[in-house]
């Protein structure tokens, strides 16, 4: 005759499960609750996760312009969100902006990144300029370097599990440029790790621009999502940011 076991919560009986080890049979319960009390702690549980996350969104939405100003954003682009962006925004969040200057490129980078620092908290994204990324790898040449090349180039591959990369084209360009370039952007597309560029190039620009690197700077980033062109006039001549 089979034991007969009870649900922890209602005390409804719930079947057995017959265990042989050689010579040695037992029975056991298979589940501590019934398939009805199982499924109402799964809802709890998964309401409880829910409240978690809305509650430690709201502690961050407290602190995002300093989450934001810790992971490199300027002070200028603090206050940019996806909500106070001023046109269509693009869904799902594209790899690569383009656009003349002033169309709001760098807002909208900003905005997703937010998006990623109230989900994720510290340390859910970065953001850096081009040339100040080339500046950070240069500095540390320099026999007072406070970092090495690979610190530096860790911080915002690996160590960055979002990056927004503002500006790219901008920097003066030369084999170096484009070598350091394009290591950045292939470890992050081999390790599929979120990537945003913004640049006033097209992809097409962008291949001739880099010259050696450029077809293959350009295929890295068509792999890593979708290309988005804002089009409109330079916002920062009408006073906006």
């Amino acid at each position: 005759m089979s034991s007969r076991f009870r649900c922890r919560d209602c005390g409804a009986e719930v079947p057995g499960l017959e265990i042989v080890v050689g010579d040695y049979r037992s029975e056991v319960a298979s589940a501590a609750y019934c398939d009805g009390c199982q499924e109402r702690r799964r809802r709890e549980e998964a309401a409880a996760r829910e409240r978690r996350r809305q509650e430690q969104r709201r502690r961050w939405q407290e602190e995002i312009e300093a989450l934001l100003q810790r992971a490199g954003v300027p002070r200028r682009y603090l206050r940019c969100s996806l909500e106070n962006f001023r046109g269509p925004v693009p869904r799902p969040r594209p790899a690569y902006l383009t656009g003349p200057p002033g169309v709001g490129k760098t807002h909208l980078a900003v905005g997703y990144l937010r998006e990623e620092l109230l989900a994720g908290g510290p340390g859910a994204g970065r953001f850096v300029r081009a040339v100040d990324l080339l500046a950070e790898i240069r500095e540390t040449y320099g026999e007072k370097a406070v970092a090495s090349e690979r610190e530096v180039e860790r911080r915002y591959l690996t160590e960055a599990p979002f990056l927004v990369l503002d500006d790219l084209g901008t920097e003066k360009l030369s084999d170096w440029v484009q070598e350091k370039l394009y290591a950045l952007l292939d470890g992050r597309y081999v390790a599929e790790l979120p990537t945003l560029i913004t640049s006033n190039l097209t992809l097409d620009e962008l291949a001739v621009h880099y010259r050696t690197h450029g077809d293959r700077l350009a295929s890295r980033i068509a792999g890593m999502g979708q290309e988005v062109e804002l089009r409109g006039r330079d916002r920062r001549r009408g006073g906006e940011r």
